[in-house]
């Protein structure tokens, strides 16, 4: 009995699991794409026009986020109304920062654009979301000029290798990667 627990609860947490944010990332992109279609919405994806859509996704992601993992968020009043730079922990599945942007949408009405790292582009039928949610590639170009236009910008310099080879000690593996600090310095914020 206590094997077959083990087994169901080991399925559950690797497979079933991943599987279903899979299935809802994707799904927020159909709606996304849904929306596109039958608002006949032209728009920079960036603009005020989305607003409906992500506002609808962000809910969406909250309610799960509430439900499955009981998420909460403090502090957000001291995030700056101007522009910032958001420094966060990678880890495995960053499913607590996707809960964070929602989370800030629905509370402050506001974008956090997100630096990715370059396979994420190349996820096959994703490019609307990543487009709508502000998810960039994030050269210190892109990232100065979203400062410039008063966007927050979330990055994590541990990135991938963070991703893979940290643990529940939560050590950042920053390693060399200070660009960020330098594009804060150089935007001024």
């Amino acid at each position: 009995v206590v094997i077959v627990s083990l087994t169901m609860s080991a399925i559950l947490v690797f497979f079933i699991v991943p599987l279903t944010i899979l299935f809802f990332i994707y799904l927020s992109n159909i709606l996304l794409l849904i929306y596109q279609r039958n608002s006949e919405v032209k728009a920079d994806p960036l603009s005020d026009v989305w607003d409906s859509a992500r506002k609808a996704i962000a809910s969406f992601w909250d309610i799960y986020a509430r439900i499955w993992h009981g998420y909460e968020l403090h502090g957000v009043e001291n995030l700056p109304e101007g522009p910032g730079i958001l420094v966060y922990y990678h880890g495995a599945i960053p499913i607590d920062y996707l809960y964070f942007l929602s989370r800030l949408f629905l509370w402050k009405k506001r974008l956090c654009l997100s630096v990715a790292d370059h396979f994420v582009f190349r996820l096959p039928g994703l490019k609307l979301l990543l487009e709508v949610t502000g998810v960039m590639p994030g050269t210190r170009e892109e990232c100065l000029i979203a400062l410039k236009n008063g966007h927050l910008v979330s990055v994590s310099p541990g990135g991938v290798r963070e991703a893979l080879f940290s643990d529940e000690s939560y050590q950042l593996m920053w390693g060399n990667r200070k660009g960020f600090a330098q594009v804060a310095l150089d935007a001024k914020v």
